[in-house]
Formats: C-alpha cells, sequence, structure tokens
C-alpha cells in the first residue's frame, strides 16, 4: 500500500511528491538569495471592513497611518511603494502597484511586487502606529546572517510563536513558494512559507506594544486613548 501523504505542520500542505520535489527546487534557488534590500513595500490593499473605515485615512500624531509607515521605512530603502487594490492618493510620493490578484490578501500585494522587482523587499503593513526604526534595523540586520536557504526573514513573539508576516523580508525566491500555495487556494502567508525556509527573530512580550496594529474599532479607541 502506498503511503499516505504527509501533512506539512508548519504550513498545512499536503506533502505528495511532487510538491517534496518542488520544496527541493526552492531550497536549491534559495541558496543564490543575496543582496541589498532596496524596495520597501507598504501594504495598504485590505478592505478594512473590520475596522469600518479606510485605516490608511486613520491620523495619528499628525500623521496618517500610512504616511508615518511610508515615511518611517523610507529611511532604511531606497525606494517605498504602496501596495493597493486599486490606485489611490496616498497622500505623498510614492508610487502605487496595484495588486494583480484580487480576494487573496496580503499575498496578493507581495506576489506582485516580486514579479515586478525580482529582488528582496522588506515589506510592513500600513496599520503600524508604534513602529519604531529599531525594529527594522534589527531586521535587516537578521537578514544578513540568515541560513542562505531562508527566503523570509521576520519577527517572532517569544511566548505564542506568532509570526509577523507584515512585518518581514521577503527573497525574490519567496516568489514559487508564495505562487504555488496560492494556486492550492492557501492565502495565509501564516501557511505560504514552510518553516524551514524561514529566519525569524524573537521579540517578547516587552516589545509587544511596538507591534500593535489598528484592525477594529476597539483598537482605534486605544490609539487615541479613549
Amino acid at each position: 500500500m502506498a503511503a499516505a501523504p504527509r501533512i506539512g505542520p508548519e504550513c498545512g500542505r499536503t506533502e505528495t511528491p511532487a510538491n517534496q520535489k518542488y520544496r527541493a527546487r526552492c531550497l536549491s534557488a534559495a541558496d543564490r538569495g543575496t543582496g541589498k534590500i532596496m524596495i520597501g513595500l507598504v501594504l495598504a490593499g485590505g478592505k478594512s471592513s473590520r475596522l469600518g473605515q479606510d485605516k490608511t485615512r486613520v491620523v495619528h500624531e499628525g500623521q496618517t497611518l500610512l504616511t508615518r509607515t511610508a515615511t518611517l521605512l523610507q529611511r532604511h530603502v531606497d525606494k517605498v511603494y504602496v501596495s493597493c487594490r486599486q490606485t489611490i492618493d496616498v497622500g505623498g510620493p510614492w508610487p502605487v502597484i496595484t495588486d494583480e490578484t484580487e480576494r487573496i490578501g496580503p499575498a496578493g500585494g507581495i506576489i506582485t511586487a516580486l514579479r515586478k522587482f525580482r529582488e528582496p523587499i522588506f515589506v510592513l503593513a500600513c496599520d503600524l502606529p508604534f513602529m519604531e526604526d529599531g525594529i527594522i534595523e534589527r531586521l535587516m540586520a537578521a537578514r544578513e546572517e540568515r541560513p542562505r536557504h531562508c527566503v523570509l526573514t521576520t519577527w517572532q513573539l517569544k511566548d505564542t510563536g506568532f509570526i509577523e508576516n507584515l512585518v518581514a523580508i521577503y527573497e525574490p525566491q519567496a516568489l514559487p513558494l508564495l505562487e504555488e500555495g496560492v494556486s492550492q487556494g492557501l492565502f495565509k502567508l501564516s501557511r505560504l512559507i514552510p518553516a524551514e525556509l524561514r529566519h525569524t527573530v524573537i521579540y517578547t512580550e516587552d516589545e509587544r506594544r511596538i507591534f500593535f496594529n489598528v484592525n477594529y474599532p476597539t483598537d482605534l479607541e486605544q490609539l487615541q486613548g479613549r
């Protein structure tokens, strides 16, 4: 009797022989993944349905969340782009990249950017009002020290193991993995990059506030001190 396909616990993907062969090719390709990070991508394509308003327009300390995030990222990369479902006025000099594929969440914006640039991309969600330069700098330094087969460098919360897929650096070699996963109907980023291809930097509960994001009205109330 043939052995049953193995389910990859790190990504929820059925490990058929074809998938195993595909992953081996990705591992081989990732060994070649080096290079300076020149592109920053601010993800602003969500519908904000949970928040009930466009989160890119939320103002905190005199700036919209989108402007604050793009300005922050601009200090660390050569060029910043804003990823959206459709062209919008971003309120700044940053070019807009519209998703080639709709209704698949943040993966759509990341795939579109990797296809366009074919180089490492620093991805940052637009709704992180307390994000700091130090977090970006530490992640970029960690990328330089990563095992060369890893296609994703990101943060991981020590206590829960939660992966910050939207504060992360994606290598161009991540593209075939993302495309393959999406073709199988897997849209959550946490399921698209296998654990063995992730290089994670641990952060603790003391730093958790830095990764606070605005998803719900209660988050907005907390941000505005109400």
